[in-house]
């Protein structure tokens, strides 16, 4: 019998949306992944009868589930990808890669075959599409990502035989937390001793297309991005500085960047939010009074932008 723990997720670039692709590489640091057939069946409700009734018919079929995987320097790229669109690197040998959201046309995103299971147990996920992502860390640990995703289709196939890659993990003991005024200039003001744990959630709202003439969707859609950033703080001066500006009339707004180095490798996230639904005081860590800070994407009409992913790294192209 297969074992859970066994399982893998390996990706592989298609060239259209729904066309398989062979996968190129293992994804590496998955801690969790699930996988739903959404078989959806109608069953006839016709009067006259008090049994459930024969006449039932499949109406559609995809695929969908989530990814948790422990980011790397070399692996978030992957995830970044297809959620945004696939970036093209600027320099050599040290890499840059930048990512934004859309402003006013919907980005090209890649699109994947997944690959996942292990022997005696292995799946094909054809059309294979991010939906959103939630990045996290906390203090003592390394950052994560939680990616929602659909497929057109799933299907019963062998997996590629690939091997392991050496990546590196993304620590939180790397991790600097900048936090400027809406003026100000983003990724100025460093702050020390108070950042206990943050989350970056990513909505696209991307959806499934179903048309007549098939079971399978024949496309998706997306609507307007969201986004939004939560902060938990010890109550330090910085803290205490944005909870007391709630007090004055006017928006507690903020230009917050969280960057994580190793060497020449880099991970920096940029968001620009405005601080929604006040501030729960009194929290607690290990005696120690903490705040929690939810903060919306809000456009920055000087920067023009209101979230930006930037990596570093030594990598010119994904496998």
């Amino acid at each position: 019998m297969p074992a859970s723990d066994l399982k893998l997720v390996q990706i592989g670039q298609e060239t259209g949306w729904g066309t398989t692709a062979v996968a190129t590489a293992r994804l590496m640091g998955v801690t969790d992944v699930s996988l739903t057939i959404v078989d959806q069946v109608h069953q006839s409700e016709r009067m006259g009868v008090l049994y459930p009734d024969s006449m039932v018919a499949e109406v559609s079929q995809h695929g969908e589930g989530s990814l948790t995987m422990e980011l790397s320097y070399d692996d978030i790229l992957y995830p970044l990808d297809g959620l945004f669109e696939e970036e093209t690197p600027t320099g050599g040998p040290v890499y840059v890669w930048t990512y934004v959201p859309p402003t006013t046309t919907a980005l090209s995103s890649n699109d994947y075959t997944f690959e996942i299971g292990t022997s005696g147990a292995e799946y094909e996920c054809v059309g294979a599409t991010f939906t959103g992502m939630t990045i996290n860390g906390e203090a003592q640990g390394v950052w994560t990502a939680e990616l929602p995703w659909f497929s057109k289709a799933v299907d019963d196939a062998a997996m590629t035989a690939l091997t392991d890659r050496t990546v590196e993990l993304i620590r939180m003991a790397d991790t600097v937390l900048t936090i400027d005024a809406w003026g100000g200039t983003i990724g100025t003001t460093a702050i020390a001793n108070e950042l206990i744990s943050f989350s970056l959630n990513i909505e696209t709202g991307r959806h499934l297309k179903f048309f007549n003439g098939s079971l399978a969707p024949a496309d998706y859609g997306e609507t307007k991005w969201t986004g939004t950033l939560d902060l938990s703080m010890e109550y330090g001066a910085v803290t205490k500085a944005i909870v007391d500006a709630l007090s004055a009339p006017g928006l507690v707004q903020r230009c917050i960047q969280l960057e994580a180095t190793s060497g020449a490798d880099i991970v920096t996230i940029d968001f620009y939010g405005t601080l929604m639904g006040g501030v729960d005081l009194w929290g607690d860590r290990d005696g120690n009074m903490t705040a929690d800070l939810s903060f919306t994407g809000t456009w920055h009409v000087t920067d023009t932008d209101w979230l930006k992913i930037v990596v570093t790294n030594s990598l010119g192209t994904l496998v």
